[in-house]
């Protein structure tokens, strides 16, 4: 008897075993056609308790209006919709953008910082405690740094131009406010208008990262697996220490040393710098598989559909509450930044808790004591 027992038992954990889940397959999709003019995008069902947004002057807005036979997101002014925590690798990140006027103003960031934690004096704007969002110029230039300045603090800036595509990689730097960047530029794939919506889409495993428009590869960047952090933020957050950028047919464009790349997670955002961007069916597939499950248009079975901000921290991201006080400043290049920072708990990369195989696991554990009682009877 007990050797029949023993036998079943270990049939059944071999089966539950094979069969437990991977960590599963977050999806947000928003097409915004449900949405009435006016409406604040983070009310809707697929943004809410995922993203916040900030505008630094009373006229900046991010608001749903409508366009043709539906609604979409208008970002203008100075303006960031970005996401409240981390995503950790792997993920896919795919937004439609129309840019009436292609400028280096509008950016889709992938693998920022949450802004305010590091805030730098700035002697060229008022010596305000700057904090760097994703609509905030980062000062470079202004402050005798070598180089140009361009929007964001930290992360890749993914910027369509009318002409070509610029990645601007954040990095550190020794002199200025320490936020400089590196730009690097390639040609748009043939099929792309810039008169009309484009469709970007940044797939990313935590080594390798693809930029795609309308489908082709446009360029990626290989990440490397060394990281580090910079003592004057004063922040202890860990950065990739090196990312190479190649064009669509391989050939490298160069290499940033000493990034603003976010090692542990990345933060998602769209910045307007007294712009104007229209953006339509925003989408993020998260978690082991999710490139393959958003190539393929298969969801695994432990998919979870737009979870809540709870479930949000389940995945190994922490979550951040940041106050920042109202920003009002008319001058046009001009935006203050918060005087408010918060510490945060790192979290590391794609560590995930998955609530289904916790469920099955502790359902194994049961049978297990239930078949051990089974034999000692």
């Amino acid at each position: 008897m007990k050797k029949t027992v023993i036998f079943i038992t270990a049939i059944f954990l071999a089966v539950m075993l094979t069969a437990l889940p991977a960590a599963a397959v977050t999806v947000i999709d928003e097409n915004f056609d449900s949405a009435y003019p006016g409406d604040d995008p983070l009310n809707l069902n697929a943004l809410y308790g995922y993203f916040e947004w900030e505008n630094a002057t009373p006229d900046s807005s991010c608001e749903i209006v409508t366009r043709g036979d539906g609604a979409e997101m208008k970002l203008s002014g100075y303006c960031d919709l970005r996401t409240i925590d981390y995503i950790p690798a792997e993920y896919v990140f795919s937004l439609d953008i129309q840019i009436p006027k292609p400028s280096n103003m509008i950016n889709i960031f992938v693998r920022g910082e949450m802004p305010g934690a590091m805030q730098k004096k700035n002697p060229k704007n008022r010596d305000v405690m700057q904090a760097f969002y994703y609509y905030e110029w980062d000062w470079y230039q202004e402050n005798g740094g070598n180089g140009g300045s361009y929007p964001g603090g930290s992360g890749l800036a993914i910027c369509p131009n009318a002409s070509r595509v610029d990645l601007i990689v954040k990095k550190y730097a020794p002199d200025s406010l320490t936020v400089a960047s590196d730009r690097y530029s390639v040609d748009y794939p043939g099929n792309v208008d810039v008169k009309e919506h484009i469709n970007i889409k940044v797939t990313d495993d935590g080594r390798r990262m693809n930029v795609y428009m309308n489908g082709s590869l446009a360029a990626y960047l290989e990440l490397s697996a060394e990281k580090t952090s910079y003592e004057s933020d004063g922040t202890n957050v860990e950065y990739y220490k090196r990312a190479e950028v190649f064009d669509a047919s391989g050939k490298s464009l160069g290499a940033t040393e000493n990034t603003r790349l976010h090692y542990d997670g990345s933060q998602l955002a769209i910045g307007s710098r007294n712009e104007t961007a229209f953006v339509d069916e925003l989408k993020i597939y998260y978690g082991d598989g999710a490139i393959e499950a958003f190539e393929s248009g298969k969801l695994p079975e432990t998919t979870e559909q737009t979870t809540t901000a709870e479930e949000i921290t389940e995945t190994g991201k922490t979550t951040e509450e940041q106050t920042t006080e109202e920003q009002t400043t008319a001058e046009p290049q001009t935006t203050e930044g918060s005087d408010t920072a918060t510490e945060k708990a790192e979290p590391e990369p794609g560590k995930g808790v998955n609530k289904t195989a916790v469920i099955i696991i502790a359902a194994i554990v049961d049978v297990i004591i239930i078949a051990a009682l089974a034999i000692f009877i």
